[in-house]
């Protein structure tokens, strides 16, 4: 018999703390997961924010919920984004994740949001007809390096013989770049005026910043929300899956990752941008930017210089205003990826005023990977 456990952010806090909740064989969350569910500043402490499918005293199913609010018709929505959605390859196609669906869909009133689902996902919800798509966020990825050696060992392990050749390839590679970048910065007229600040919190004139430009924003994120991604991630930097990641079926660690707050400033030293990056790996991501238009190549330059001297490979800009501003920056890159991002709202929203709700490339549960 199938047992469904919803935990809110109480239970949650509760349920951490014991020692059983941890030597079970898999595990439906991570410690520095929870501890970021249970201190998210947009949460109730009686949101629910986990439903567990057992069987047997068994996890055979899980689904995580993270509580948001949206704006539309002046007006705020409390709704759920559905994240790490996960059930136990026995059990494909005996409907736990259909049950897991609809019991977050009640505990939230019918009004859940969806994130870049992956293709499984997105087949069960299509099918439940629950779901109607919100615009795209079109973008674009720029690979700056090639880093062979991470990327192709990754894509294809039958090359590591040739590890050393493909460092070898890399270095040459990179002495192209720096000498192309050290160019670029000479002869470009937007860098030598360029300054910018790099925060580990958003203080107050970053805040008023971001308020005066969120108010199209379907989550118009401040402060509090920001603090709280930055202090309280979902992956951690570390070398080696630890006995509670290797338990987990989401990622939980990446060789290097953190963010980053950069405030931009004009040639006349005042605030022209914002943006929040998120650094993981070989890829630096703008999840969350803020700037009016005719500072969208301030921003992107910002952006740029900094994934240069991170010797990151991918620099991904989520934001059609900052791919044009990267288009005007004429800096060195080897190719360009069109992009997009995919996001949907349960359908009892769908009367609601917003298809021109401004989305960020961090919304839902993505700043988090």
């Amino acid at each position: 018999m199938m047992e469904i456990k919803a935990l809110t952010v109480t239970d949650l806090k509760a349920a951490i703390s014991s020692e059983d909740f941890w030597h079970t064989k898999t595990l439906p969350i991570t410690k520095h997961r929870a501890l970021s569910y249970i201190h998210n500043p947009r949460a109730d402490k009686d949101d629910h924010v986990l439903l567990v499918a057992c069987r047997d005293d068994r996890v055979i199913g899980y689904l995580g919920i993270l509580p948001d609010n949206i704006f539309a018709d002046n007006r705020a929505y409390k709704i759920g984004w559905l994240t790490s959605w996960w059930v136990d390859p026995s059990y494909t196609g005996t409907g736990v994740g259909a049950v897991l669906l609809f019991k977050a869909l009640n505990a939230y009133r019918q009004q859940l949001g969806v994130s870049g689902s992956s293709k499984e996902a997105g087949k069960v919800l299509d099918a439940t007809r629950k779901f109607v798509a919100l615009n795209t966020i079109k973008g674009l990825d720029i690979k700056l390096r090639f880093n062979a050696s991470g990327a192709s060992l990754r894509k294809r392990p039958a090359l590591k013989p040739f590890r050393l050749l493909l460092k070898l390839f890399d270095g040459i590679t990179d002495e192209i770049v720096n000498y192309r970048s050290r160019a670029w910065q000479r002869r470009n007229d937007t860098l030598p005026h360029l300054t910018f600040e790099y925060i580990s919190a958003v203080d107050e004139e970053t805040d008023r910043f971001i308020r005066k430009h969120n108010q199209q924003d379907l989550t118009r994120k401040a402060a509090a929300d920001f603090n709280w991604i930055m202090n309280y991630p979902w992956i951690l930097s570390a070398p080696l899956k630890d006995s509670i990641g290797r338990r987990y079926f989401f990622s939980s660690r990446a060789d290097r990752f953190y963010y980053l707050g950069v405030k931009v400033f004009d040639q006349q030293k005042k605030m022209a941008g914002f943006f929040l990056a998120k650094v993981r790996d070989d890829r630096m991501t703008i999840v969350f930017s803020f700037f009016e238009h005719r500072h969208a190549h301030l921003v992107a330059a910002a952006a740029v210089y900094n994934a240069l001297k991170m010797n990151v490979s991918i620099l991904g800009l989520h934001d059609a205003q900052l791919a044009a501003g990267f288009a005007e920056l004429r800096c060195p890159y080897w190719s360009t990826r069109r992009i997009s991002r995919g996001f949907s709202l349960s359908t009892s929203l769908a009367d609601t005023q917003m298809a021109d709700c401004r989305l960020h490339g961090g919304d839902g549960d993505l700043a988090f990977y």
